[in-house]
Parts: C-alpha cells; structure tokens; sequence
C-alpha cells in the first residue's frame, strides 16, 4: 500500500473522516470479503434450519431449541469474523500485512473479551430501562419511548469501546472507560458521521431492491426457486460488503477521535507546564 491510512496525522473534519473511511474500505474490501461472506452465512444459520426442515421462517417468539442453538452460534461465529474484519482492516491501514489466518487467530483469541463486551454494554442499557417498572403501565409505551431515547443517547459513547478493546488492546472495562472519554465532547458529531454511514447503507439497499423487484416484476425471476437463489445471494453479498464498510467507517472515526483527544491532552500538558 502506498500511503499510510490509519492514524491520521492530524484531527479531520467530517468529509475527511468519511474521506478515510471510503479509502480504508476500498483497499481492504477483497482480502477482508471472505470473513464478510462467512459471517452473513453464519448469521442465517437459524433461517437455513428453517428452509432445510421445511418450516417457516420464525422471530425470536419460539420455543425450539435448536433454533435459539444455531442463533447463538451464528452470533459467535459472526462476531468472531467480524473481529477478523476489523484486524486485518486496521493492519492494512497502518501499511502492514497479515495473513487471513493470522487475523482469524487474533479474532478468535478476542471472542472472550467480545462477547463480554457486548453483554456489559447490554446490562447497562438496560438499567436506563428500570425506572419503567415505577411508571403505571398506562403510560409505559410513552416511558418505554422516553427510556428507550436515554438508553441510545448513552449507547454512542461505547461506539469506539471495539475498536478499542481490538486495535487499542484495553481490557473490556478501560475500553468502555476509553471510548465515552473519546466521544465526549464530540457526540454529535459522532452521531452525524454514523448517520450519514447509515443513510448510505440504506440507500443502497433500497437500491439494490428496487432493481430486483424490477426483474421480478418482468418475468426474469418468476421460477420461485431462481427467486429464492437470487435473493439469498443478493443477502450474501450485500452483508460481505456492508460489514468492511462499516467497520472501516469505526476504525476512521475512533482515529479521528483519538487524534482529537490527544491534541486536548496535549493543550492541556503544555498550559500546565511550568514556565521556563
């Protein structure tokens, strides 16, 4: 690679960073592609269970065992991919290179601190969620909606507690310690530059949909079968694609933040330092 992506030299404004991201993503799409594949695949287990055994496609309101067996494994499996993702991204950014084993060895030596991760994060979102039960059940979908607003408000200072717990390699607690103490100050910005990413996303799906139910609607996939395959593929692919995307907008953003936090550090140093 020619240039060094990732940290950047100097805090960016929001083009940049999305600049960065865009750049991150376009040189690190194909190696990181397979992992996006696999972990699209392993978040349908449950669904391929499904279609196998010949039931319908089922929510979360089920008791079958296997069912909530497979949901789980496809979660650890995806996340561990994810990982993958996301350290052999940071290791193409920074200019060096790893093996697509090697990054799968470093994902799965994280799986541990990952999962822990997302179950803290999980716990302390639903304590925002405690004074509902003080609320008279009348007004609980006016509470659940107020709650629901505070819990997201305080989920965007973990957003950089991955990237932290991955690239940074800080325990599970100094992550989310780490990531509000990015973020702080900048949450709107924060928020901004993940909103534009989502608006991206979804863009492109509805995209990518409107033209399939175009070449439905004309006959070309009328076979039921052929519309099944197709679509499944449409999921794959648009799942392996959306993950390095993402995960290329986090790493650029969690530098940014980083660059800007330790230019304030820095301010801070240096007015506290005694004259000469």
């Amino acid at each position: 690679m020619s240039s060094i992506l990732y940290p950047p030299a100097r805090p960016q404004s929001i083009g940049e960073v999305l600049d960065s991201a865009f750049r991150i993503f376009k040189v690190s799409l194909l190696p990181c592609l397979p992992y996006g594949v696999l972990a699209t695949v392993a978040g349908q287990l449950q669904n391929i269970y499904l279609i196998v055994t010949g039931r319908s496609l089922r929510t979360f309101a089920n008791a079958d065992p296997y069912w909530w067996v497979l949901y789980l494994l496809g979660a650890i499996l995806g996340g561990t991919l994810l990982n993958a993702i996301f350290v052999r991204q940071a290791a193409i950014a920074v200019g060096s290179r790893i093996s697509a084993s090697a990054a799968l060895r470093e994902a799965l030596r994280k799986t541990p601190a990952t999962i822990g991760l997302g179950v803290l994060i999980v716990a302390v979102l639903a304590i925002c969620f405690i004074p509902l039960f003080a609320v008279p059940r009348i007004y609980w979908p006016t509470a659940r909606l107020a709650l629901g607003a505070v819990a997201a408000c305080i989920a965007v200072f973990f957003l950089c507690s991955w990237p932290a717990l991955l690239v940074g390699r800080k325990s599970v607690i100094e992550s989310l310690r780490y990531s509000a103490r990015l973020i702080r100050g900048h949450w709107w910005r924060t928020v901004l530059i993940y909103a534009v990413a989502v608006t991206m996303i979804i863009v492109v799906s509805v995209t990518a949909a409107i033209i399939f139910s175009i070449l439905a609607a004309v006959g070309a996939t009328r076979d039921l079968a052929v519309t099944t395959a197709i679509s499944a593929v449409m999921v794959v692919a648009s799942g392996a694609v959306y993950m390095p995307f993402v995960t290329a907008m986090t790493l650029s953003l969690y530098a940014d933040l980083q660059a800007r936090r330790e230019g304030i550090d820095l301010e801070r140093r240096i007015a506290g330092a005694p004259a000469s």
